[in-house]
């Protein structure tokens, strides 16, 4: 059976005297929503280092990962390169919502960085902040073309264009 590369052995950490220990965690992750996802290849990697703290171990760092996302004006897919700050602590009493488990002498770093990766994604990516985005006529895309219709399609007063201009 093939250990994860999410567990990490703190037996060296539980000692008094404990000194900070690096610790590089890489692995390909399947994480995400709909609208946008950390992609498997280049793999999540986790720059951690983990420090002996009073009834468990404290692991700070940070990670960095690509996502795969799509805009919510023009629909379009994009990938983008990312990173986030990690600090969250390992307790042997893990019985609130701040902490993880200790279980003996591994921890799983895998929920914690889940939960820290999913935290720091936008939640309503755009791909930049020119994007016009869609038009409401079929296939009529702002970032490729103009939308083909008549006046300020922007304007929701474009409508009473005709009413406000008299007839010959």
């Amino acid at each position: 059976m093939t250990r994860s590369p999410f567990v990490l052995n703190v037996s060296d950490l539980l000692g008094r005297d404990a000194s900070p220990r690096p610790e590089t965690v890489s692995a390909p992750v399947d994480w995400g929503t709909e609208w946008m996802h950390v992609v498997a290849e280049p793999p999540l990697v986790a720059d951690l280092v983990l420090h002996h703290v009073s009834g468990g171990v404290a692991v700070t760092g940070r990670v960095g990962f690509t996502t795969e996302e799509t805009c919510m004006r023009c629909l379009d897919v994009t990938t983008t390169e990312r990173s986030t700050a990690i600090a969250a602590l390992f307790d042997r009493n893990a019985d609130d919502e701040e902490s993880y488990p200790l279980q003996g002498n591994d921890i799983d770093v895998e929920q914690m960085l889940r939960d820290e990766v999913l935290l720091s994604l936008p939640i309503n990516h755009v791909c930049g902040d020119d994007c016009p985005g869609l038009v409401n006529s079929a296939g009529s895309d702002l970032n490729t073309g103009s939308s083909g219709d008549e006046g300020d399609v922007r304007s929701p007063f474009s409508v009473l264009k005709d009413l406000l201009e008299p007839e010959d």
